[in-house]
């Protein structure tokens, strides 16, 4: 496909540089000579001077031919009018990458449908996500999110002695908009029905609506502590989103911001949030604030040095588990063998959601469950689909198929067994990966 990257920047580069492994054709547009210059060093791609937001300049890189125009500078109103400059060039599709998630959050003004912008993306945001789901759930095996975190889905362990062993799916009381997706005992994956039951040490798939996950959760494994500590460093926004995220949930959060205005700022928007003007990477603050006691520490300053040195001395501290962020997407490998536990790169998270906006398929594998024999699709629900309108709780799709979500529009949840689907869904199935054929026609996705 021909692609045009506008910002040569750290996610512009870095996606230039996956979509060009890829076999993509790759042009990129940014005003630095230097930086373009560098970049071509490394990468088979064109460049091209300018400023992107000039329709003249898109014109020069071929926007008017590109299947794809995606606008990665560091300044979120470029981007809005570059992808916009570029979709009514004849570019067949456009992403914009954002910092403020207000531009992407459809949920109020949808910047998206008033410029014309197909894919709206906020890399920060979305590590802030993955970061907060870690953070509830650190012993999971695999943690997924979908729907900018409207629905979860996670894999664990059931506990010995839970209220759910040995009783049948039907009889657990499970919440309105929670459901098993699967079971795993001895590493074979069974798709379950109201009838199946769990055995301590299963491996189980638990899918449900974000606010009542962890209700849905403690029917197979309680949490073994209450309440748990975390301390952020930086008072940045993808601080205040974990924060938020975590907001209702068992933990106590400080965030530590040597900025007091900003500090103070943050405490005002956030009053669930113990706020201190301070360095925790200063020895004596660490010990009379005690966050060698807190069970995780999250560095989230915007720079990638001080974020990688305040989780090694966190580590060597006594705190028992450290997140750093790093822009860089080379120190991801390097960061674990220093001794820190997690690391999220926002622009490695940009380029993976640019590649699936170029995914264009019906049907797209989201994630694959043990041994691969199961996967989770995302599956477009077309105009003839044979179960569309039918009541869920009617159709007969296990022990192959699940229906675990259901997106309409800006809003996705997990459905009941009265829900329908509609033609214009996207809908994730858990099933059988070598059936995944039968997905196309099941659904009509064509």
């Amino acid at each position: 496909m021909r692609i045009v990257i506008c910002g040569a920047g750290e996610v512009g580069s870095h996606a230039a540089e996956v979509l060009v492994r890829s076999g993509h054709s790759v042009t990129v547009i940014d005003r630095d000579a230097d930086r373009l210059r560098r970049l071509g060093d490394t990468i088979d791609a064109r460049t091209v001077v300018g400023n992107c937001a000039r329709a003249d300049i898109l014109d020069d890189a071929g926007a008017a031919d590109a299947d794809m125009v995606v606008a990665a500078t560091n300044i979120d109103e470029v981007n809005l009018l570059t992808a916009a400059l570029g979709k009514k060039a004849g570019a067949r599709k456009v992403v914009a990458r954002v910092h403020d998630f207000n531009f992407a959050d459809r949920s109020g003004h949808d910047y998206g449908e008033m410029l014309g912008i197909d894919h709206l993306i906020c890399p920060e945001y979305s590590t802030a996500l993955a970061i907060a789901q870690n953070l509830r759930n650190p012993a999971a095996l695999a943690v997924e999110a979908f729907a900018r975190g409207q629905v979860e889905m996670q894999q664990f362990q059931v506990a010995d002695g839970c209220s759910a062993v040995g009783r049948p799916l039907s009889g657990l009381g499970l919440p309105t908009g929670a459901r098993l997706a699967a079971i795993i005992r001895d590493g074979v994956v069974n798709v379950p029905d109201s009838s199946s039951t769990v055995d301590a040490g299963d491996l189980v798939v638990l899918v449900a609506d974000a606010p009542i996950y962890d209700a849905a959760r403690k029917i197979f494994r309680e949490d073994p502590k209450s309440r748990r500590s975390v301390v952020l460093q930086g008072a940045t926004p993808m601080a205040e989103w974990v924060c938020r995220a975590l907001r209702g949930r068992a933990f106590s959060i400080r965030v530590f911001e040597q900025d007091r205005e900003r500090a103070e700022q943050l405490a005002v928007d956030l009053e669930w949030v113990t706020v201190i003007a301070s360095d925790v990477n200063d020895a004596t603050v660490f010990a009379e604030e005690r966050i060698q006691d807190a069970d995780h520490f999250v560095a989230l300053r915007s720079d990638d040095e001080d974020n990688i040195i305040a989780g090694v001395l966190a580590k060597l501290r006594g705190v028992d588990s450290v997140t750093v962020i790093v822009q860089r997407s080379t120190y991801l490998e390097s960061v674990f063998a220093i001794g820190i536990d997690r690391a999220y790169s926002p622009r490695t998270v940009a380029a993976k959601q640019i590649e699936e906006a170029l995914d264009e398929s019906p049907v797209r594998t989201i994630s694959k469950l043990a041994d691969g024999s199961v996967s989770v699709f995302r599956v477009e629900v077309g105009p003839n689909c044979e179960i569309a309108g039918q009541r869920l709780r009617t159709i007969k799709l296990t022990p192959d198929w699940s229906i675990i979500a259901v997106q309409r529009g800006a809003t996705t949840r997990v459905p009941h067994a009265d829900d329908e689907v509609m033609a214009g869904d996207e809908v994730l199935v858990l099933g059988r990966t070598k059936h995944a054929d039968r997905l196309r026609e099941l659904f009509d996705a064509h």
